[in-house]
């Protein structure tokens, strides 16, 4: 309850810090001054407390349909960024640079503050974090940016500066990041809810994961930054992941010795708050009025999403051997090919897409008969892999009405997610095989260790980066993508390893189809009897343009207003 209370308390100033913001550019003479405001630690910690709200949340299932930009997850029309159609932007970026402007008056003015450092040190270095987050996030749409560290006003000349190449932008963010690490208490303090040192760690890790793969497999591409140094963001990885790793924080993964169950319930549960492997998260609230319509989504409903073909194939068979599915898919359909691989490969997969007779609703004792392959709008799954993960059928929204019921928190940082990022950073860095951190992801859903299988042995299953890597990494990047299915690193992840060939000419398929199940339906099937949704819409396959699509474009008007901006490449 006192984490709830904090991050739903930027409400009740919610006003304070709007009007402090307006009053900046022109102070009403019956208001408090700028000077006057910030100075006691409340005043700081009120301030930073309206960013937490910028966190995303489920909402109408938002974090699994984010995948729909990856070769993870389709909707019922082609994503217009794997497909190349997307048309420039238009306007200003003036909504996307706010936060940025609003977090830099708090640091102009810290000065003005009377109390002891000591005393708002956890709010800095909260405000240290946002401001990390807020420029993450615009570099990885645009790339090069310009750096503002402090607010400026409408006639600054340094609105007018050109965009700084993102390597600078990159060791602004980890500056502001190490600062974060400086100054936040640790989650045995603050709890979970509220940003921490272990949050703090895993986002650096993070960063600078996707900066040093950025620079590695873009270099000598259009997106790639002249003289960078992809090893100097390796290794601050690999220096973030084991002071996490190794040092007296509070983590672990969540297991309680039920393989078959616990990677799945650690995404559908309300109260995440005693759950070490939960670094940080959002709670949702009924009764503050701040629920979402996840359960709604996905035990209920679908919002038109089913997983792929590429992604169901991931998963390596429970004796930790490539599986041959399309060998099964050559004489096993249907639901029969779904329960057959549930029984067959890694528990994981059967956490992530429902099976027939699964629990789906536990009030109502509603079981999963078989996917919505022919349902209606918000309400199929074309490709017959039907959403399961984040689902709970024992939550009190499980199976309820749309009507924000739903209280399923946020996962923004896991140690999950570290172990991958940390056992990728290594091996990019020198070659070494983090087992010991991979074997933790194994063992909690009882698979064998993880070991090197030859890229050969995956056969038809075998994925395309465009590019030759070796076994270790394939097998690195596979773990990756089974463990992290559909919680929105998949985007990233093909975007910073330049693979595109993943899906470009190529189309998503489904489940081997068996028209006895659906008398009254009719899809497009390949050659392989597998479900082929798109075979109208993409005859060539996707259309990702691999000079242009890798960035969002600056908006023109931006342009004109600033002559020293550049387009991105291709637009």
């Amino acid at each position: 309850m006192k984490n709830l209370t904090y991050i739903l308390g930027f409400l009740l100033v919610f006003t304070i810090t709007l009007s402090c913001e307006d009053f900046i550019d022109n102070p009403p003479e019956d208001q408090i001054s700028v000077n006057e405001f910030f100075k006691t630690a409340n005043d700081i910690e009120n301030y930073v407390k309206k960013y937490y709200a910028t966190f995303p949340s489920h909402g109408s299932a938002n974090l699994p349909i984010s995948e729909d930009n990856s070769d993870n997850l389709i909707l019922r029309t082609p994503n217009q960024v794997l497909n190349g159609t997307r048309a420039p932007s238009n306007g200003q970026w003036i909504g996307q640079w706010e936060d940025i402007r609003s977090i830099n008056i708090l640091f102009d003015n810290l000065d003005n503050v009377t109390d002891e450092f000591s005393s708002y040190q956890q709010f800095l270095g909260e405000a240290h974090f946002f401001r990390a987050w807020f420029y993450f996030n615009l570099l990885t749409t645009y790339g090069d940016l310009p750096i503002y560290d402090t607010q400026l006003f409408p006639d600054d000349e340094k609105l007018l500066d050109p965009r700084s190449p993102r390597t600078d932008v990159a060791d602004f963010i980890l500056a502001d990041l190490d600062k974060s690490i400086e100054y936040l208490g640790l989650r045995a303090t603050t709890g979970n809810a509220r940003l921490n040192k272990e949050a703090a760690l895993a986002f650096k890790l993070r960063v600078a994961l996707f900066e040093g793969t950025w620079q590695k497999y873009h270099e000598g591409d259009v997106f790639g930054t002249p003289g960078a140094n992809p090893s100097n963001y390796f290794q601050q990885a690999v220096s973030a992941g084991e002071e996490l790793i190794n040092g007296n924080y509070t983590k672990g993964i969540y297991n309680t010795g039920n393989p078959d169950t616990d990677y799945y319930s650690l995404f559908g549960m309300d109260n995440m708050s005693n759950i070490d492997e939960v670094l940080f998260y959002r709670i949702a609230s009924t009764a503050e009025q701040m629920g979402h319509e996840l359960q709604f989504y996905t035990t209920r409903r679908t919002r038109d999403m089913s997983l792929t073909w590429s992604l169901v194939s991931s998963y390596l068979g429970k004796d930790g051997n490539a599986y041959d599915y399309f060998g099964l898919a050559a004489t096993t359909k249907g639901n029969d090919f779904l329960t057959t691989i549930a029984n067959d490969v890694d528990p994981r997969l059967s956490a992530t897409i429902w099976i027939p007779g699964d629990l789906r609703v536990a009030s109502a004792n509603q079981l999963f008969n078989k996917p919505f392959v022919d349902g209606g709008v918000e309400e199929s799954a074309v490709t017959g892999f039907q959403l399961k993960k984040f689902s709970n059928p024992n939550s009190p929204a499980a199976g309820a009405d749309f009507g924000g019921r739903s209280e399923t928190g946020y996962i923004l940082f896991r140690y999950g997610e570290v172990l991958l990022n940390y056992a990728e950073a290594k091996y990019e860095l020198d070659g070494t095989i983090a087992t010991a951190q991979l074997n933790l992801l194994r063992e909690r859903v009882g698979m064998p260790i993880f070991t090197v299988i030859p890229q050969v042995n995956y056969g038809a299953n075998l994925v395309d980066y465009g590019y030759a890597i070796d076994d270790a990494l394939y097998a690195i990047r596979n773990e990756r993508r089974v463990e992290l299915a559909l919680e929105g690193q998949r985007i990233d992840d093909y975007k910073r390893w330049a693979a595109h060939a993943l899906f470009k000419g190529k189309r998503p398929l489904g489940y081997p189809f068996l028209q006895s199940e659906f008398p009254n339906y009719n899809t497009g099937v390949d050659n392989n009897g597998l479900i082929d949704f798109f075979q109208s819409e993409l005859p060539n396959g996707y259309g990702f343009r691999e000079n242009q699509d890798y960035l969002s474009s600056i908006p023109q008007d931006e342009l004109i207003l600033n002559p020293n901006l550049t387009q991105n490449p291709g637009w």
